[in-house]
């Protein structure tokens, strides 16, 4: 081999190396275990709880594999629950936020606002001014942002569920302390929530739900948005209509006429507002049933005979008489079973 070949031979290692070294230092910094804050677990749990009165703006992406079955009505949840989402959010207050749900042909507003709820919908042009409060609704994309469902996960869970700290993790640029929740109640399908928040505010940036589903920060300012980002401004060309929130409970409690009992399988039901929808238990163990009226519940039926369990989902449809019913929650086949024996 000749010097000028060994030469350039050498320049073109030397290159190489170089090259790796830079594509490998990133995802090192990344693996690396952050140095977050050291917050004892009662503490990091009570700033998460407390966060809601902090402003954020940022980019969320959720992914899930929690697959429901073909229901009436459930798509838009199942995709929530079932894929990937990405979503841009601009929060202020519990009482004024944004929340765009971002697709391949545009986007899907929801604004919070002290005059009421709006949805934009880019593709067909069209503002929704969304009416009434209703006691019972499905979920929307806004309940599944890192620090909304870190809360709800954290209440239902109650203060006594097992925890301990986790290693600091670094999301959207942000030192975040960790802290995993491990369930003992055998009746739930939940093992283990992990949670990251920052440590000074305890606005959580990610969270884990027994490897099924994960809701994260890719970006995050922890500042109050632009007051002109949260108003809904409908042009002259775009269509506007309003109308009222889908009140499911008075509609159930009016088609289906059914009153559900005060316990099943051993659960007390929740206090609320339906005869046709309830909760029974406590924690992360509750499950819901909805006495479904006529040609739905005959949908229903044929959509999902018996028990249907889905990763941590289990769902059960019933039909003991001339009423169906649906039961379902993060919880075991087992559970449910013993209420529909109940219902029986």
């Amino acid at each position: 081999m000749s010097v000028v070949r060994r030469e350039a031979r050498r320049r073109w290692i030397i290159v190489a190396v170089a090259l790796a070294v830079l594509v490998a230092v990133p995802a090192g910094i990344a693996a690396a275990p952050a140095g977050a804050e050291r917050v004892p677990p009662l503490a990091l749990r009570q700033r998460m709880l407390d966060s809601a009165g902090t402003a954020f703006q940022g980019y969320v992406e959720t992914q899930g594999t929690v697959v429901l079955p073909d229901l009436p009505q459930l798509s838009d949840v199942a995709g929530l629950l079932g894929g990937t989402t990405s979503m841009r959010v601009w929060y202020a207050s519990p009482g004024s936020w944004r929340v765009a749900v971002l697709d391949p042909v545009g986007e899907r507003d929801t604004y919070r606002t002290t005059d009421g709820t709006y949805t934009w919908d880019f593709s067909r042009n069209l503002w929704t001014e969304l009416t009434g409060e209703p006691a019972v609704r499905l979920p929307r994309a806004a309940d599944l942002l890192p620090p909304e469902l870190a809360r709800r996960l954290l209440t239902d869970a109650g203060p006594g569920v097992p925890m301990r700290s986790l290693p600091g993790r670094r999301i959207a640029g942000v030192v975040a302390a960790g802290l995993r929740l491990m369930p003992a109640d055998p009746d739930t399908t939940i093992r283990r929530v992990d949670l990251w928040a920052d440590p000074q505010t305890g606005l959580p940036l990610r969270v884990d739900v027994s490897s099924a589903f994960t809701s994260r920060f890719l970006e995050v300012r922890r500042s109050a948005p632009p007051s002109s980002v949260l108003q809904p401004r409908a042009s002259r060309t775009s269509g506007f209509v309003t109308t009222a929130q889908p009140d499911v409970v008075s509609a159930l409690n009016t088609v289906a006429g059914a009153s559900l009992p005060g316990s099943l399988a051993g659960r007390a039901r929740v206090p609320g507002p339906a005869e046709a929808v309830a909760v029974y238990g406590t924690g992360l163990s509750r499950f819901v049933v909805v006495a479904v009226p006529g040609r739905l519940g005959e949908r229903t039926l044929a959509a999902a005979r018996d028990v249907v369990r889905s990763g941590m989902l289990t769902v059960l449809v019933t039909r003991p008489s001339r009423r169906t019913y649906l039961l379902a929650g993060f919880v075991t086949p087992q559970l449910l079973t013993r209420a529909q024996a109940d219902l029986q």
